[in-house]
């Protein structure tokens, strides 16, 4: 590995330590539960999920973890990482460092806040201006990037296609922080990103269907990117398939009950990444061994 990309990792091991660090400095001053989630009820941010500090510590390191290889994937994936600008490269690893420094700072706010050095979550208008940051940030990385894939390389679909899904992107990712400040304003919002969620799965399905290969935009799994016939037919299918799960989705979330919300999307996202998956592999096999 090259030294300047060993300085690069630098910033990582730094935002994994920080919240371990806090944890250790204040362990005596901790309680033996801390709040690990908050939901809104009544305009008011209540913590309705607790666990120890060092349950805490280790769920959300894991998961920065397990979020950090995913981004890194396209470094490793032959092939992938070199055809990509410099300013791709760029954009991919500060994109990298914000999601991974939100998910390593807000346990280290968390235990700071239990330990009664800052104000907890409970009070709106610290959770509110976090949930307003987020929007920010996401909105931010998330039009750079499209911008400089519509500039830099060739769309894979046509351009009012590209532009919709540029828009959808922004709307679907607004969603969640958008419902958590209604919320605490006192609209029922549940609903909300569930809906739109479905719906964007169900435009892009139909949008993409007959995506042309790239490496920013589509069902893009090792045998798709390395056999443009794979990639035709995988999206042939996958866009049909994309179309009525997010239809079927929606409707779902316009009739179901309040509690099974949580259950209909990740649902759906499996039950699509499986049939994308297993059905690009399974032609990718068809292919190579005829």
């Amino acid at each position: 590995m090259k030294v300047n990309n060993i300085k690069k990792e630098i910033p990582f091991v730094l935002l994994f330590s920080i919240p371990w660090i806090v944890f250790i400095i204040l362990q005596g001053q901790l309680p033996e539960q801390v709040a690990s989630h908050y939901t809104v009820e009544n305009g008011k941010w209540v913590a309705n999920n607790y666990s120890s500090p060092l349950g805490l510590l280790m769920g959300m390191s894991i998961a920065a973890i397990v979020v950090y290889f995913s981004m890194s994937f396209p470094a490793i994936l032959k092939g992938t990482y070199t055809e990509m600008s410099i300013g791709m490269k760029r954009w991919l690893y500060y994109f990298k460092l914000v999601i991974v420094s939100f998910m390593l700072l807000l346990p280290a706010y968390t235990l700071l806040a239990a330990g009664n050095k800052l104000p907890d979550l409970s009070d709106a208008h610290i959770a509110n201006a976090t949930m307003i940051l987020l929007l920010i940030i996401l909105n931010a990385f998330l039009y750079i990037f499209f911008s400089r894939v519509n500039r830099n390389t060739p769309k894979p679909v046509a351009e009012k296609y590209y532009k919709i899904i540029w828009i959808g992107t922004h709307i679907v990712t607004s969603a969640g922080p958008l419902m958590v400040i209604l919320s605490s304003q006192g609209v029922r919002a549940e609903r909300l990103v569930p809906e739109v969620v479905m719906l964007f799965i169900a435009i892009c399905g139909n949008l993409l269907y007959n995506a042309r290969p790239n490496r920013y935009l589509g069902i893009r799994t090792p045998w798709t990117l390395r056999n443009e016939e794979v990639w035709r037919r995988t999206h042939h299918v996958g866009g049909i398939w994309c179309f009525i799960a997010g239809l079927t989705g929606f409707v779902i979330c316009i009739f179901a009950p309040a509690d099974l919300l949580p259950v209909v999307l990740p649902t759906v996202a499996i039950g699509i990444s499986a049939v994308c998956i297993g059905y690009s592999y399974w032609v990718y096999r068809k292919i190579v061994t005829h």
